[in-house]
C-alpha cells in the first residue's frame, strides 16, 4: 500500500528524530552549569536572542568572557551562576501580563482549514495568516492548488462562556491569485478570499509575520501551539512544549499525548512565529503501527491525523521557510501578487512583514523585567568611544526597533540600501562599524550582508565548505543580489580585501630582511592587487549591474594601520584572536615599528591606488579615500577603529552618498 503524504512526513520525522538521539543526549549535558553551551547553540543564534529579549547586560557579560563555560548571573537568584542558555530560560519564565493580551491577538490569526472533496469535508488541518491575505500551513494538507480550491479556513472557531462556537468567519481559499508549496519543508502558501462569506474584511484580523532571522527561540526553551487538533475548536498548548534540538531546516519539542494539529503555528514567548508544525515521531505498538490517543491503530485516513499519540514533535523553521520562498519567487513578478501587494510589487515582498498589526515592535520585544537605558542621539567623540559592549548592544537594539525588516512599501519615501563588506561594515558589538554609524546618526536604512572575517574571494565566489561533505557554501554574492532584487537600491556599499591581506596571507606579499630585497615582493603585490582584486571587484560590480544598470557603488580604501600586536575582544566564545599584523612583519625580520609602518602603508596605498583606478574605469563607481581622514590615534586595534572614527567615517561616506539619491 502506498503511504500518503502525511505518512511520508511522518517517516522522515522518526529518521530525523533518530539520528538525532546523540545530540540530544549531547544537548542536555552542556546546557548546564559549566558546559559549553556552544555545543548547543551558535554564537551568532544566541546574541540574536540575547538582542530580542533585550538582555544587554547578559550580553556584555558574555562579550567580555574568552571561557566558553563562563557563567552568568542568575535572573531569579543573583548571588547563583548559572549558564548563558539557562539564564535565557529563567528569563521567559517572567511572564508579564501582556503575555496572554499578546497571544489572544495573535490567536485572531489562526484558523481552522476545512478540506473538502465532491461536496463534502474530507479532513481538517490549521493555517494561519501571514499577511492581509496569505495564510501558511503545511504542504500535506494542501498538496494541489485543486485540493485549496475546493476548501476554506476558518476564523474565530472557539469554545466561548456559553459552550457555544458561533459565530465564526469563513474564507474560501483562492489559489488562482497565489499558490505556493514545498513538499520537503512541507509548507503551502496560500491567498484567501479578502472578504469574508459575510462580507466581513480580513485586513483587521492582524497577522504572523514571517522573520528570516535565525535564534527566535534557543534549544531548552519552552514554545507555545496554537491548533485546531482533529478540526476542533481552537486550543492553545501553553509552555509544555519544550525546544529538544535544533538542525538544519526542523527543531524538534517535546510532546505529551496531546493531539497534535498540522500547519499550527510554534511561536515563543514572546508570541514570535519559530517554526511551522508539521509532524511528530508517533508511539507506535509493538507490530511497528502507529497508534491514536484511543489505543487504536491509525488507518491513514486523514479525518484521523489530528488523533495521533506523539511522543516527539517536530516544526520547520520559519527561517528555513523563508529562504526557500525567496529562492522560489527570485525575480518573479506575479500578476495575482500584484493585485495582493500593489503594482510592481515582486512575490516574495510580503517576507518583509516583521510585526503584529496589533502590536508594535516594542511591545514584542522582550517579556523580561530587565530594561536597559536608552541611549542618547548626541555624543562627543569621548563619550563614544567609552561606549561598552552592553551598551553597543541597546544602540543596536534600539536601531532594529526603529528600522525593522524593511517592507517595499516602507522604502518608497526613504530608499534602502544594500552593504556587502567585511569587519568594517560588520563590527559590532565589540564596537561600532560603519553601516551602524550610517543608520544611527545619519538615519539611514541598510540591508547588511556583510560578515566580519569575509575575504573577496568568498563575496565573489565562494570559498567556504564544510569538510565533512567537501561542499562549498554558496557566495555571499548571491544573498546580496537577491537583497537588491528585493529592495531595488540606488546604492550598494561595497568593499573588502582587507582579510586577504591580513593575518596569514600577509606573510606572503612579504621578502625578508635579510634578503637584501624591498620588503615587499613587488610582482606578487602588483598581480594580487591590480590583476587579481580587480578582477574580483570588477565581477562583482557586473553582476550587481545585471540586477539593475542604473545602481551606484560606492567603494572605499583603508588607513594606515598601526602593526602594534593590538587585538580585538573574544566574542561570544569565537576568539578574535588579533594580531593580524605585527606576526607576519616580526617573522620577516622587521622588528622596528618605523620599518613596520612603512611597509603597511606601502601596501595600503598600492590598494587604494587599484581602488581609484577601478573607479576611473565606470561613472557609477564612487571611490572614497580615508586616508587623510584616519590618524594614527584613530585605531583601537590593527584593523578597526574607535566608534568616534567610524562615525566621522560614516560622515565621509554620507557626503558622497546624499548627492546620489
Amino acid at each position: 500500500m502506498t503511504k500518503s503524504t502525511f505518512e511520508q512526513q511522518i517517516a522522515n520525522t522518526e529518521n530525523r528524530y533518530e539520528s538525532r538521539s546523540a545530540y540530544k543526549i549531547q544537548h542536555q549535558e552542556n546546557s548546564t552549569v559549566g558546559r559549553d553551551w556552544r555545543q548547543v547553540e551558535t554564537p551568532e543564534r544566541l546574541m540574536n536572542r540575547i538582542t530580542t529579549l533585550g538582555l544587554h547586560k547578559l550580553g556584555s557579560h558574555l562579550i567580555a568572557s574568552d571561557d566558553a563555560t563562563h557563567l552568568v548571573p542568575s535572573s531569579i537568584n543573583p548571588d547563583t551562576q548559572v549558564s548563558p542558555l539557562e539564564r535565557i530560560i529563567e528569563e521567559n519564565d517572567l511572564i508579564s501580563s501582556r503575555f496572554l493580551k499578546t497571544g489572544a491577538d495573535v490567536a485572531r490569526a489562526v484558523g481552522r482549514i476545512t478540506l473538502r472533496s465532491q461536496g463534502r469535508n474530507v479532513g481538517y488541518g490549521t493555517g494561519f495568516l501571514i499577511s492581509s491575505e496569505l495564510i501558511l500551513t503545511n504542504h500535506h494538507i494542501l498538496t494541489t492548488a485543486d485540493i485549496a480550491a475546493d476548501s476554506f479556513i476558518e476564523f474565530d472557531f472557539f469554545e466561548r462562556q456559553n459552550g457555544m462556537t458561533s459565530p465564526t468567519v469563513v474564507h474560501r481559499l483562492q489559489p488562482n491569485r497565489f499558490f505556493l508549496n514545498d513538499e520537503s519543508l512541507d509548507y503551502a502558501i496560500v491567498a484567501i478570499n479578502p472578504q469574508s462569506e459575510d462580507g466581513l474584511s480580513v485586513t483587521d484580523r492582524g497577522f504572523i509575520p514571517l522573520i528570516k532571522q535565525s535564534g527566535k527561540a534557543l534549544v531548552g526553551e519552552l514554545v507555545n501551539i496554537i491548533q485546531h487538533p482533529e478540526g476542533q475548536p481552537q486550543q492553545v498548548a501553553l509552555r509544555n512544549n519544550e525546544i529538544t534540538d535544533v538542525f538544519e531546516n526542523f527543531l524538534h519539542y517535546s510532546a505529551d499525548t496531546e493531539q497534535g494539529s498540522s500547519g499550527s503555528p510554534v511561536l515563543n514567548m514572546q508570541w514570535q512565529l519559530t517554526a511551522l508544525h508539521h509532524s511528530g515521531v508517533p508511539k507506535k505498538n509493538s507490530q511497528g503501527q502507529i497508534l491514536m490517543v484511543n489505543g487504536q491503530v491509525f488507518d491513514g485516513q486523514p479525518e484521523n491525523e489530528g488523533r495521533i499519540a506523539w511522543k516527539a514533535n517536530e516544526g520547520v523553521r520559519i527561517s528555513s521557510i523563508v529562504k526557500d520562498v525567496q529562492k522560489k519567487l527570485s525575480g518573479t513578478t506575479n500578476r495575482q501578487a500584484s493585485e495582493l501587494f500593489g503594482a510592481a510589487v515582486t512575490t516574495k515582498d510580503f517576507l518583509g512583514l516583521t510585526s503584529l498589526k496589533s502590536s508594535s515592535p516594542a511591545e514584542l520585544a522582550s517579556t523580561t523585567t530587565e530594561t536597559p537605558r536608552s541611549l542618547k542621539k548626541e555624543y562627543s567623540d569621548e563619550e563614544l568611544d567609552r561606549l561598552t559592549p552592553e551598551e553597543i548592544s541597546t544602540l543596536l537594539s534600539e536601531m532594529d526597533t526603529r528600522f525593522p525588516e524593511v517592507t517595499h512599501e516602507s522604502t518608497e519615501i526613504t530608499p534602502t540600501l544594500v552593504a556587502e563588506c567585511d569587519s568594517w561594515f560588520d563590527y559590532a558589538p565589540a564596537g561600532l562599524d560603519v553601516i551602524s554609524s550610517l543608520k544611527k546618526f545619519f538615519n539611514y536604512k541598510i540591508h547588511n550582508v556583510s560578515q566580519a572575517g569575509d575575504t573577496l574571494d568568498n563575496m565573489a565566489w565562494g570559498t567556504k565548505f564544510k569538510q565533512r561533505r567537501w561542499t562549498r557554501n554558496r557566495p555571499p554574492l548571491e544573498e546580496t543580489l537577491r537583497a537588491i532584487q528585493k529592495h531595488r537600491p540606488p546604492i550598494v556599499l561595497l568593499s573588502g580585501g582587507g582579510n586577504d591581506i591580513a593575518g596569514e596571507e600577509l606573510f606572503s606579499f612579504l621578502n625578508h630582511k635579510q634578503s637584501g630585497l624591498p620588503a615587499l615582493r613587488k610582482n606578487y603585490t602588483d598581480f594580487i592587487l591590480k590583476d587579481y582584486f580587480l578582477r574580483v571587484f570588477s565581477h562583482i560590480s557586473n553582476e550587481i549591474w545585471n540586477k539593475d544598470e542604473e545602481i551606484y557603488i560606492v567603494l572605499h580604501g583603508y588607513g594606515h594601520p598601526v602593526p602594534d600586536g593590538r587585538s580585538v575582544v573574544n566574542i561570544l566564545g569565537f576568539k578574535f584572536i588579533g594580531p593580524w599584523l605585527k606576526p607576519s612583519l616580526v617573522a620577516k625580520g622587521y622588528e622596528q615599528f618605523s620599518d613596520q609602518k612603512q611597509i603597511m602603508s606601502e601596501l595600503v596605498d598600492d590598494f587604494n591606488s587599484m581602488l581609484a583606478q577601478f573607479a576611473a574605469s565606470d561613472s557609477r563607481l564612487h571611490y572614497i579615500d580615508l586616508r587623510p581622514l584616519i590618524q594614527d590615534t584613530d585605531w583601537i586595534n590593527e584593523l578597526h577603529l574607535k566608534n568616534s572614527a567610524y562615525r566621522r567615517v560614516a560622515n565621509k561616506f554620507d557626503q558622497v552618498i546624499r548627492p546620489l539619491l
